[in-house]
């Protein structure tokens, strides 16, 4: 259970902390305030919150627990669908439907309470909800005049007709700029997943570190900088990490300072995944006395790149659009009986086109050092074009690139992921515009699993999501503008 998540980031060489309370309601948390019939249940396997449409004087509330303010803006996120009665399907909102978010008094244990003035430190009213559902985000500014550090935060729905025969589907709850008030001297830590992306295709062992990247604790590990573990009122002196389940293709080695070995059984294996355990020490201060301590527990998975040498290893495909015309680029670090390069577009139906050939620069097909190479052609399309590279040895053999996306002359600013649904490393997104922005990739129990920050280009590949469900959120940084998409991989 992730509830309370401390995540470090690297800043002009500091470290600032920010915290947020995450809740996915699975198992079923503790101290929430649910109001008008709103319940705990499970929807397509998923652990949520379940409560009737709202209309007239029958709005929804669903409060938090009590959170410690960390942060003078607070984000506060969620998941909300409309379904029908009997929750078979999904469905749009039957008219416009509306969130209001009230900053409550920490004491309020009733929705009653809540909206009464008097327990209202500030609130946010009328946020339209997307007609589809789906992940909705507001950030909110405190005045100056608010001086409480802790607060229950209130969600209450209303709408302009009444909705009898839906139903609210609500999940992945996340506030950042706080953290949980976990009601006693003991909380429990928290341990998140990790995922480590390795480089050699010939490695068959590393060394690194489950804390994430919490400098103070010790460096000179591998680390997956969005998997810092954390425990709110204990040091991580006073934590232990242990093995929980061993991968089944090599074996790990968990020190108790969370530091750690793998080792794959040979280069053929391309995935491995194991689960550790995180404890604190309890009440009593002593790890040995195991009856009062807390635990959490989390999972690895480390990639590796396939083994062996590449005939061509190729680099940095990028293509981009000036005017009716189209230019692509790439770059090969290492060619070996290479012939070159069949360039293949697509407009979106499935089927690739050839559209030309370029020879390589190798001298015989071979070289150790880098060659770059471009491809121009007309291209008028409305809509968007979607390009990859066949390269193409001596003996025939053909290796297909990752596609990228281009805009078509009249396309939208649209966000577009293709394929959809698509296989692993088989995905391009495109964003239509060059624009600064955070990306974020989650799964179904709103776990984040791959993250950039500051990414400036117009498209980019997916790589390394296993088969399932995610969600893809694009956050302009100029203008906060946050578009959502879901991402299925087969």
């Amino acid at each position: 259970m992730k509830r309370c998540l401390l995540f470090v980031f690297f800043v002009a060489a500091t470290i600032a902390a920010q915290a947020q309370l995450e809740e996915d309601f699975n198992p079923t948390p503790a101290g929430w305030i649910l109001s008008s019939g709103a319940g705990f249940g499970t929807v397509n396997s998923n652990s949520v919150i379940i409560t009737p449409g709202v209309g007239g004087n029958n709005p929804a509330n669903i409060g938090t627990p009590a959170v410690n303010k960390t942060s003078n803006t607070v984000k506060v996120c969620f998941d909300i669908w409309a379904y029908d009665a009997n929750l078979n399907n999904q469905s749009t909102f039957p008219c416009a439907t509306y969130a209001d978010i009230l900053f409550v008094n920490s004491a309020v244990t009733t929705s009653r309470d809540a909206e009464k003035p008097e327990n209202i430190y500030a609130r946010q009213d009328n946020y339209l909800l997307p007609t589809n559902g789906g992940t909705t985000c507001f950030t909110f500014t405190f005045p100056a005049t608010i001086t409480a550090t802790d607060f229950k935060v209130f969600i209450s729905f209303h709408a302009s007709c009444t909705q009898s025969g839906t139903k609210y589907v609500f999940d992945n709850v996340s506030i950042s700029g706080v953290t949980l008030i976990c009601g006693g001297t003991n909380c429990a830590p928290v341990a998140l997943d990790d995922m480590f992306n390795r480089g050699s295709g010939t490695e068959t062992s590393f060394n690194g570190a489950l804390y994430g990247s919490n400098l103070s604790y010790p460096g000179g590990n591998t680390v997956d900088a969005t998997g810092t573990d954390n425990d709110q009122n204990d040091a991580y002196a006073d934590l232990q990490w242990s093995v929980l389940t061993q991968p089944a293709n090599g074996t790990v080695t968990i020190n108790t300072d969370g530091t750690f070995t793998v080792t794959r059984s040979s280069t053929a294996i391309t995935q491995l995944t194991f689960t550790y355990r995180l404890t604190d020490n309890g009440p009593d201060n002593s790890i040995a006395t195991t009856a009062d301590n807390m635990f959490d527990d989390a999972t690895v998975t480390v990639n590796w790149p396939a083994g062996g040498t590449l005939p061509v290893s190729l680099v940095n495909f990028n293509g981009s659009r000036s005017g009716s015309y189209v230019n692509l680029q790439w770059t090969t670090n290492i060619e070996s009986n290479n012939t070159g390069f069949e360039v293949q577009r697509s407009t979106g139906n499935g089927a690739y086109e050839k559209v030309g050939f370029v020879a390589t620069k190798a001298v015989d097909g071979n070289s150790s050092m880098p060659l770059y190479y471009q491809f121009r052609e007309t291209n008028t399309a409305k809509g968007n074009s979607w390009y990859r590279i066949v390269q193409v040895d001596k003996d025939g053999t053909r290796t297909v690139t990752p596609v990228r996306g281009i805009r078509g002359m009249e396309e939208l600013s649209t966000l577009t992921v293709y394929p959809n649904p698509g296989r692993p490393g088989n995905m391009s997104v495109l964003f239509g515009n060059s624009a600064i922005r955070d990306i974020v990739i989650t799964d179904m129990n709103g776990r984040v699993v791959k993250q950039w920050n500051s990414y400036r280009d117009d498209n980019m590949v997916i790589g390394g999501l296993h088969t399932g469900v995610y969600t893809l959120i694009v956050t302009n940084r100029s203008t906060s503008e946050r578009l959502v998409n879901k991402i299925v991989v087969l």
